[in-house]
């Protein structure tokens, strides 16, 4: 597999352990994502690290009570599906974040917060254009479920218009008869 999965212990004040993180196996250094192994790996230190998160966790936890060793291999589809055009993920999932935003609503904040440990944890095991496409998928994945659970599109460009439906609806002049 190439990573392993290693945590710091209950620091020294006796409190909750660290999240824990990829390190690379010995002599492996940071490599790119590959396959399904690696995706394995940075997605079970995400939903670790994530758990432990103070803002963010009571949700997973709490909200969801989600199982990670059921929730595994369906997030490793998604990715996999996600990174390596697998096609091994055939569930809807805005219809699971659409239940959980009815359980406790999903702000701004949230999707933030779960993009910055999604990031950190990719940076802390990977380097490389598929960690990286990882990142940007992320941002792109969590843009459209945050404007689908506004009411909107999932995509970016529906608030491109014409400027003749702007004119229309006297969101913006005409154009002025002197030039």
């Amino acid at each position: 597999m190439g990573e392993q999965l290693a945590g710091q212990g209950p620091d020294a004040a006796g409190g909750a352990a660290d999240p824990l993180t990829i390190e690379p196996a010995p002599g492996d250094g940071h490599h790119d994502l590959r396959d399904r192994d690696d995706l394995t790996a940075l997605i079970e230190a995400f939903y670790l690290r994530a758990f432990a998160d103070p803002f963010i966790g009571p949700i997973f936890t709490d909200v969801a009570k989600m199982d990670l060793a059921h929730h595994l291999p369906i997030m490793c589809d998604f990715w996999e599906s996600v990174l390596f055009d697998a096609g091994t993920y055939r569930r809807d999932a805005l219809a699971l974040h659409v239940a959980l935003d009815a359980k406790h609503p999903l702000t701004e904040t949230h999707f933030d917060r779960w993009l910055v440990l999604w990031r950190q944890t990719v940076d802390d095991g990977f380097t490389g254009e598929v960690a990286d496409r990882a990142k940007v998928q992320a941002e792109r994945i969590a843009a459209s479920i945050r404007r689908r659970l506004a009411g909107g599109t999932g995509s970016a460009f529906e608030t491109i218009t014409t400027r003749e439906r702007l004119e229309a609806d006297g969101t913006i002049d005409g154009p002025r008869a002197d030039g």
